[in-house]
Order: C-alpha cells, then sequence, then structure tokens
C-alpha cells in the first residue's frame, strides 16, 4: 500500500481534455476487492465528464467483462443520457444473462439502450436466443402443392404463404463464418462481415510503427 501510494494520483481535468488512455486490469482472483475501487474510479471520471462537457471534456468507456469487472450501478443511465454529455459507452457481455442478474428489469432492456449492438456467435442463453430471433421479424414463403391424376398427371395446384422466422434462435446461436449480427438504431437486424485486425491497414500500418519503435530502443 505504501509503495502504491507513492504514485501520483490521476489528474482527471487534464486527462479529459487530452488523448490519453487509461487501461484497468482486474485478475479474476483480485475482482471482489478490485470491482469496489473500479466502479468509484470510472463513475468519479464519468461526472467530471459531465461536469467539464461544455469546456470540451470526452470520454470513451471501453468495458470488457462488464458484469464482473465494472457492474456500474448507474450503467443505464450512463448509456441513455451520457452520449449527450460526452460519453460513450463500449460495453461487452457474455450474454443478456448478464445483465439481468446484475441491474434487473434495466437489464433486460439494453439491447434497446445501446443505438447499436454487435451479437457474435456462441450465445448458449435461450431468453437472448429468443429475443434476438424475434427482433429478425418475419417473412412469407411461398409453398406450392399439387394434385396428381390417376395416370400420375399434375391435374391442378394449390399456392399457400406461410410464415416463418427469418432467424430461429439457432441460426442466432451458431451465427455464419467471419460474420456477427448488427442492429442498429432502429433494430433492423443485417450479416456483417468481420475484418481481423491484422488484415485491416490502419491497425497494420499502427502495429508496423510500435514494433520499429521497439526495435530502436
Amino acid at each position: 500500500t505504501q509503495r502504491t501510494s507513492r504514485y501520483p494520483e490521476l489528474d482527471v481535468e487534464s486527462f479529459l481534455h487530452s488523448r490519453s488512455q487509461l487501461h484497468i486490469v482486474a485478475p479474476s482472483r483480485h475482482q471482489n476487492i478490485m470491482t469496489p475501487l473500479v466502479v468509484g474510479l470510472i463513475e468519479e471520471v464519468v461526472h467530471r465528464t459531465y461536469q467539464d462537457f461544455h469546456k470540451g471534456a470526452r470520454l470513451m468507456l471501453a468495458l470488457d467483462e462488464l458484469a464482473n469487472v465494472a457492474p456500474l450501478p448507474t450503467l443505464p443511465s450512463i448509456i441513455s443520457e451520457g452520449g449527450g454529455q460526452g460519453v460513450i459507452t463500449m460495453a461487452c457481455l457474455q450474454d443478456l444473462s448478464q445483465a439481468r442478474a446484475r441491474w434487473g428489469v434495466s437489464g433486460e432492456s439494453f439491447l434497446s439502450l445501446f443505438p447499436t449492438s454487435l451479437v457474435l456467435p456462441g450465445i448458449a442463453d435461450r431468453p437472448t436466443l429468443e429475443l434476438l430471433s424475434a427482433l429478425g421479424g418475419r417473412n412469407e414463403r411461398s409453398q406450392i402443392s399439387h394434385s396428381l391424376g390417376r395416370r400420375g398427371r399434375i391435374t391442378g395446384g394449390v399456392r399457400t404463404e406461410r410464415e416463418q422466422m427469418r432467424l430461429t434462435p439457432s441460426d442466432v446461436a451458431h451465427g455464419r463464418n467471419g460474420m456477427a449480427l448488427g442492429l442498429g438504431p432502429t433494430k433492423e437486424m443485417e450479416w456483417i462481415r468481420l475484418t481481423p485486425y491484422f488484415r485491416d491497414q490502419r491497425f497494420a500500418r499502427y502495429l508496423d510503427r510500435s514494433s520499429e519503435r521497439g526495435r530502436s530502443r
């Protein structure tokens, strides 16, 4: 504790007006101890962003393992109101069961609160799969039935329209190779092709510069 206190305190105001990044890592064995500290720090930075928004303060929260590492009690309000006060939130969950367990009814509305969502394969939570399947909507499929005469000839036919789900829960769970389901502000769903970071020229250039700096040291 004494060694830790020797480091300088975080200057939140300077941080919010810079292009700096603050990375918080919480190993699983220490999460019970660190979670209150992580939550307190994030909420303080968010609150200061709200205060200094008119001065140009901006913040992006990139929260992985959200339900375990950073279960912010005020997260639903940060998502719904933060965008207009300088705070953009990107959050990652295994499925909506984690949100329900942490935030109750508010957690069930996360798909509505977030303007954009990306769904990857591997979900096994049934309510999540059924909700996403329902959002996919339904379409009509034509089916033609033929009548055969005594000699095996077609003597008539009946055409019927049958409703079916565009995406079954199984479709959502298994996904498509190299793709993810995207939901926009209107909650219309579409398949989006994913690009590995090493195939993106922007990341490739960044990694090349980083490796060059490492070799020059």
